[in-house]
């Protein structure tokens, strides 16, 4: 083969040493350099050190956040939840059930979708009309398994999701990751142990998604298992990521001031909000631990939302509502679109004027722990502000994300209906709220600590020299104890020559403040200076530095005086317009007082065919039909012996039996006799559109569709309810044939009042019980409910 020679450019032989045309010697081929192995990058060699590393230390510490989040789901699933002799949701599948639900901690979902459709349409078979579901006197809580969601058995439709982040979970989750890698950083791990900790805690947990995914019945359960891990992956590196490399972030901080004193501020804050919203949560549970109808699954399934529930009582003592939004349709309640808010006017309705005096109690509480946490452990003024703002921050992410919201479309047995619903603080109010509370607490905080004989943490000082009256400091002299000062090794002692170099005369001796006399420790000697105080020199920097700081709080100090005043004065005054204005519309929209009762007067449909009335049995029709006032009696009415007058916290007064459970479920308040069977029901419907009369045939028909229930009416007229139309509908039918197929006796006033919300109020009882000529139930309820 030939090849090119380097001086004349023609081909040569490759064997041939010098040129055939030129004669010149070629120059060697040079041989090829050897091959260089290829060097990993940085992130390459990274994550081989971290999988090429100890697995099983990792595993250990990874055992930590899975075995906790294991032993809540044990133990949520160990009660039946209400599931007596026929258990139909099994221990395993709870288990999943509260699986699905603690993995929401970490971002995963709760859907539950039907997998067989329902010829009995939206609503299963439930009817839909007042008196469907069953009269048990115990609320209860529902869960996993509860048998208030329909029968076994029962045909279901639609699809149901549930958004709820319980803080509990999450914040056992960061405990439990911080332990595991603490085991971890005693020996020196770093990164790559983060790295291994992370990926085997999101294994787990991406298992447990998939695990947690049952179907019930005709349901079937989603827990979103690819959410849950990314959301616990993300959470692992944070946590672990902080505790191993805690010495290299130190150092960092080290040479940056203002991110020390950032990440400084945000450790206050974080510290301080925990010790408020535990007080809180310890609070807010007891007072759901004394409420009625409340047991110890109940206590059980509130624990992984205690922190939701703190927070939420933190903003309602600082005067932020929990607003509630519900729209839709639902079986029991027909149409509703109700908004509304529960905060501090409500407490006093329900609890009274002393509850609300505690609440702000608490409130003051909890805004001094934030402003006296930040005052003690801030190094300035500038980092005491800096941790209150994320205080506030802190408190507003959490009032955010503590809430509930469910939405629904289809139904199983008596339970259903389409809309959504939510259930959450108003962030808003807490903006407003919260920079007037933290505001108030940052800006007092170093008062209170004055008033109680502490001081905030001072700043680092450099050392201060000792000053010689007259000589100024002097040198080799270093801070001693006690307020004493004592030479530095091999440093000259006073009145030593060599303690004035060159043995010059003494300075002329500054300007001078006095200053309190202190002992001076000359060798091991010390020595009284007597009341002769010691000078100190002025320093006219730092004169200059103090009046700058004075000046800067004094505008700080008038600037947050200032916004406290005018933001309280706007909320109070904005408060008491919004008072004035409601009390105003209130008595607008009051009903007029009504001539005497009138006749009901019958719908001819109700008699014109027997198709109208399905039974024409005597034994279920009524001996005598209730007398229905047109208007409550002035001053109201005398009650029977035994009754008591009920301010409703939903917005009305009602007489009831003494003794009488109340519970809510939705827009229906129930008061349930404690024997059970017996109860009295007033159901409110906002913005109806439609009349009475109307709403109770749409009720009639869906219940004709259920053979089983053998319904059959008493009557169905068009009436007159103080001063406002209405309908009265009285039946007998079976709600639960599958337990006996005991018949009850329902009988149901509505009306629609001036503001178009509808009013049902409904008596239902066993209807071999039911005598008209003695009944007192419904006749006190109808004679004293008042709208307010």
């Amino acid at each position: 083969m030939a090849s090119y020679c380097p001086h004349c450019g023609n081909p040569s032989p490759d064997e041939a040493r010098f040129c055939m045309t030129c004669g010149r010697e070629r120059l060697p081929v040079a041989s090829a350099a050897p091959p260089v192995a290829a060097q990993p990058s940085p992130l390459g060699a990274f994550f081989g050190r971290a999988f090429r590393g100890d697995w099983l230390s990792s595993a250990k510490a990874a055992a930590w956040p899975t075995g906790m989040l294991l032993a809540l789901a044990v133990a949520l699933a160990i009660p039946t939840y209400g599931q007596d002799d026929e258990v139909v949701v099994g221990w395993s599948d709870r288990l999943r059930i509260a699986l699905a639900m603690l993995l929401q901690g970490f971002g995963g979902g709760f859907e539950v979708k039907a997998a067989d459709g329902s010829p009995g349409g939206l609503y299963g078979d439930g009817g839909g009309f007042p008196g469907s579901s069953g009269s048990s006197g115990s609320s209860g809580s529902s869960g996993p398994g509860s048998s208030d969601y329909g029968d076994a058995g029962t045909d279901a439709i639609g699809a149901a999701s549930l958004s709820l982040v319980p803080l509990t979970v999450t914040l056992l989750m960061v405990g439990a990751l911080y332990l595991g890698a603490r085991t971890l950083r005693t020996k020196g791990a770093g990164l790559e142990a983060a790295v291994r900790i992370s990926l085997l805690v999101t294994g787990v947990v991406l298992v447990l998604g998939l695990f947690a995914q049952p179907e019930i019945e005709g349901m079937r359960i989603s827990s979103s298992p690819l959410l849950a891990a990314l959301g616990t992956l993300a959470i692992s590196l944070a946590v672990t990521s902080g505790v191993l490399q805690r010495d290299d972030l130190a150092g960092w901080l080290a040479q940056r001031p203002a991110a020390r004193s950032t990440v400084r501020a945000l450790g206050t804050a974080v510290g301080a909000l925990g010790v408020v919203v535990a007080l809180c949560s310890v609070v807010g549970f007891i007072v759901y631990a004394t409420a009625d109808d409340v047991d110890g699954t109940a206590l059980l399934v509130v624990l992984p939302v205690l922190p939701n529930i703190g927070f939420a009582v933190l903003g309602l003592s600082w005067g932020v509502p929990v607003e509630y939004d519900v729209q839709g349709r639902s079986a029991m309640g027909g149409s509703s679109t109700e908004h509304g808010s529960f905060g501090l006017g409500e407490i006093s309705d329900v609890w009274g004027g002393g509850a609300v005096a505690g609440a702000l109690a608490l409130g003051v509480i909890c805004a001094l722990t934030l402003g006296i946490r930040a005052a003690r452990r801030s190094a300035d003024r500038r980092e005491q502000l800096l941790a209150g703002g994320f205080s506030l921050g802190l408190v507003l992410l959490f009032l955010g994300v503590s809430g509930v919201s469910a939405d629904l479309a289809g139904g199983m047995g008596d339970w259903g209906g389409q809309g959504t619903s939510e259930f959450a603080p108003s962030v808003a109010d807490g903006l407003l709220f919260g920079l007037l509370w933290v505001g108030a607490a940052t800006f007092l905080g170093p008062y209170v600590l004055r008033m109680v004989g502490q001081q905030s943490a001072p700043p680092a000082l450099p050392a201060v020299l000792p000053v010689h009256p007259g000589y100024g400091p002097v040198p080799g002299y270093v801070p001693g104890p006690a307020g004493s000062h004592a030479p530095a090794a091999g440093a000259p002692a006073p009145g030593d020559p060599a303690a004035n170099p060159a043995n010059q005369a003494p300075a002329h001796p500054p300007t001078v403040a006095a200053a309190p006399s202190a002992p001076y420790a000359v060798g091991p000697h010390t020595v009284n200076l007597g009341a002769a105080p010691a000078p100190v020199a002025h320093d006219p920097a730092a004169d200059a530095a103090a009046a700058e700081r004075k000046r800067k709080v004094l505008v700080w100090t008038a600037t947050l005086t200032a916004a406290f005043v005018i933001g309280g004065g706007a909320t109070a005054g904005a408060l008491i317009l919004k008072e004035h204005n409601d009390g105003s519309g209130q008595a607008q929209n009051k009903p007029p007082a009504a001539s005497p009762s009138q006749a009901p007067e019958q719908d001819p449909q109700a008699s014109a065919s027997p198709s109208a009335t399905p039974s024409t049995d005597p034994s279920t029709s009524p001996s005598a039909t209730p007398t229905i006032p047109s208007s409550p009696p002035p001053g109201g009415s005398t009650l029977p012996v035994g009754f008591v007058l009920k301010q409703d916290p939903a917005g009305f007064s009602v007489g009831v039996m003494d003794g009488w459970k109340r519970r809510q479920a939705g827009s229906q308040i129930f008061y349930e006799a404690p024997t059970g069977g017996s109860y009295l029901q007033i159901g409110i419907i906002r913005n109806t559109p439609t009349t009475s009369y109307e709403n109770f045939l749409g009720l009639e028909k869906k219940a004709l569709e259920t053979p089983e229930r053998d319904y059959r009416r008493g009557q169905l007229t068009r009436n007159t309810y103080q001063g406002r139309p209405g309908a009265l509908w009285e039946f007998t039918h079976i709600p639960e044939p599958d337990e006996g197929g005991v018949r009850r006796h329902v009988i149901d006033q509505a009306f629609v009042a001036a503001d178009g919300t509808e009013y049902a109020i409904l008596a239902a009882g066993r209807a071999d019980l039911w005598d008209a000529s003695k009944d007192v139930v419904f006749s006190t309820a109808t004679n004293t409910f008042r709208a307010n």
